[in-house]
């Protein structure tokens, strides 16, 4: 084997395999590649057997991945390594095996997301509760499972109604399919390590090393399992709690910057320097993240010069979008950079908009991570097929998907029915006057349709942004995306790009016009429909990604950092106050995260007017020394 490319510091933490050992690598500093190589020191020169070295990894790409670097390095094939997994992925393998013990039949299964809400809305029907609670439920007990002390979570989680016997009853039908949820791997899992000891100590037996890659975003339960399965103190953890951004979903970076001194021989390496970025891009987001009062504390650099960040402030989003596009072209044309080689990051989904339309008015491609493009959004083609409906009665597909969104009580026996009242050349949404009219419906069915067709009516010659919103208030819509959101945040979002859409509808003078302009850009094949071209994605899309060249758009105040991470402000002094600010921390590291994608270019931009009001600079672009930015004001 050779590790001729590894650094003193890598090649260190590779041969270090005695006691517990924590690896702090700041972005671009090649942990991946230590890991991987540790790995294969361990089997190729100290004669451990890979099927007993257990390596953890976050996603199903990455465990691919690195077998297929063991694969390489060591010249052994993939099925040698049986343990190079994700953590789900290693408990299921224990939890299937041992499932009987908890009461389980062979073999179990793993009901999805879908899945998990159909049981919960059959749970919020038989305590009468409204659908509303929908996606609070699914964040209590997912949360509740990952705290590693269910029942206790839900004893303090907020104001949910019924909150314990929910949790409960859920239960008790997964129980009864025989079957456990995601959260649940990890859970059931922990219980069979910790009520069994004869299991237990097989799989301590079983695996003479372990590591784990991206320590800083494990999360309680995790940590429970890494200390039920480890002997002898043989462990490797590797990451950058820099880049812990995941906090919503369990993940606690203090598990990973706390490792010291939870393993009081543990041997620290820190990989600092930083083979992707520029100097003036490592040094920026280095002073920018100084900032965390919770970290591991590394000095990171770079060897490669480079240009100066270059901040530039609009005054609105339009005017930011259109420079942004002109800029992809600069450097596609003059500098042949490719688009691929090029992303605009955002710290929320609605920011998209103006990019979009920006990057298909100018013709430049352009592919999307971490959300669909903005009129192709459920909530968004919901609420257009109500529009569409009033202004155009003959649009069917438009009717047919509003007919029972919200829901009025019209499933495939009430669809017949309207389609059996349909004359030759009569529209759907005429079929179904005529349904009502001769109350061959249900009388409940009957009135919500009327109001419907009424509402519809009512609705065509208003202003676009006056539609929508009454879409939203006037038909429940609002209930409606509660029911369908998967969480809180997925709510939020879901409804921040309905704020988006009633701003861009502003702009327009009719329903039709808008609707038009709107089809217009959601059709243009040509442009986004490919895999090529710039890359627009949310921050946590681009995690673990690298381009020449960065635009990070939308900084400020509300936005990045988030509205729902700044605490409010008191009158009262703060003199007391802890300076550790849990919120803004995390938002600092998707700061973080998002400068260190860039390896040439970065641009940090702004607009002093977003959807049609007045914004304040984010907080992180005062928090960048100076000497490493390049303003402009474009007016």
């Amino acid at each position: 084997m050779s590790r001729q490319n590894l650094s003193e510091v890598q090649e260190a933490a590779v041969r270090c395999t005695s006691g517990p050992t924590i690896v702090t690598a700041g972005a671009g500093s090649g942990k991946t590649r230590t890991l991987t190589h540790k790995i294969a020191y361990l089997v190729n020169e100290l004669d451990f057997p890979p099927d007993k070295i257990l390596a953890i990894t976050f996603t199903n790409k990455a465990a691919a991945e690195m077998k297929g670097r063991l694969e390489r390095i060591t010249g052994r094939p993939v099925a040698d390594f049986p343990w190079v997994r994700t953590f789900h992925s290693a408990c299921f393998r224990i939890l299937k095996e041992h499932c009987e013990l908890l009461g389980y039949r062979k073999p179990v299964s793993i009901h999805d997301d879908s899945q998990q809400r159909t049981h919960l809305k059959k749970v919020l029907a038989e305590f009468n509760l409204d659908k509303k609670f929908l996606y609070a439920a699914v964040s209590m007990i997912s949360h509740a499972k990952n705290s590693g002390d269910p029942h206790n979570y839900v004893i303090r989680y907020g104001k949910l109604p019924r909150k314990r016997e929910l949790y409960t009853l859920y239960n008790e039908m997964l129980e009864r399919s025989n079957a456990v949820d995601f959260d649940d791997i990890l859970l059931l899992t922990r219980d069979i390590l910790n009520k069994f000891p004869e299991i237990r100590k097989r799989y301590q037996q079983n695996f003479d090393y372990i590591l784990i890659d991206e320590f800083q975003d494990t999360n309680n339960i995790q940590n429970e399992i890494v200390d039920l399965l480890l002997r002898d103190g043989n462990l490797t953890v590797v990451g950058d709690d820099y880049q812990s951004i995941y906090k919503f979903r369990g993940a606690e970076p203090l598990h990973f910057i706390n490792f010291p001194q939870k393993y009081h021989q543990a041997k620290v390496f820190k990989l600092e320097e930083n083979y992707r970025s520029t100097a003036q891009i490592v040094a920026a987001s280095d002073t920018l993240i100084a900032n965390n009062t919770q970290r591991m504390e590394k000095t990171c650099f770079s060897s490669r010069e480079g240009e100066l960040i270059q901040v530039s402030d609009f005054p609105d989003d339009e005017a930011e979008a259109q420079w942004v596009t002109g800029k992809c072209w600069e450097y596609a044309s003059y500098e042949e950079i490719p688009l691929e080689e090029i992303a605009i990051l955002y710290r929320t989904k609605f920011t998209s908009l103006p990019f979009e339309r920006a990057l298909r008015s100018a013709k430049v491609p352009y592919s999307m991570s971490g959300a669909q493009e903005f009129f192709k959004r459920r909530e968004i083609q919901d609420i257009h097929a109500y529009l569409s409906s009033a202004v155009n009665p003959r649009d069917e597909i438009a009717f047919e998907r509003i007919l029972n969104v919200p829901k009025r009580g019209i499933g495939p026996a009430a669809l017949k029915k309207m389609l059996l009242c349909k004359e030759r050349e009569m529209s759907l949404q005429e079929a179904c006057g005529k349904c009502t009219q001769n109350r061959v419906l249900p009388p409940k069915t009957t009135a919500a349709l009327e109001r419907l067709l009424r509402f519809l009516e009512t609705l065509k010659s208003e202003k676009p942004e006056v539609a929508i919103d009454r879409v939203f208030h006037e038909m429940h819509y609002d209930e409606h995306l509660m029911a369908i959101a998967e969480n809180s945040e997925d709510f939020e979002s879901r409804f921040e790009n309905i704020k988006q859409m009633i701003f861009d509808a502003s702009r327009k003078d009719s329903i039709v016009e808008y609707l038009e302009d709107a089809a217009l850009l959601r059709e243009d094949q040509d442009v986004s429909d490919t895999r090529s071209g710039v890359r627009l994605s949310t921050i946590h899309a681009a995690k673990g990604l690298e381009f020449k060249v960065v635009f990070i758009v939308a900084l400020e105040e509300g936005v990045l950092p988030h509205s729902r991470s700044i605490k409010p402000e008191t009158d009262e002094g703060d003199d007391n106050e802890d300076d550790y600010d849990e919120g803004v921390e995390e938002e600092r590291r998707l700061m973080y995260v998002a400068m260190t994608r860039a390896s040439d270019h970065l641009h940090l931009t702004l607009a002093q007017n977003r959807r049609g009001e007045m914004t304040a600079p984010s907080r992180f672009l005062e928090e960048i020394p100076e000497h490493f930015l390049r303003l402009r004001t474009m007016t």
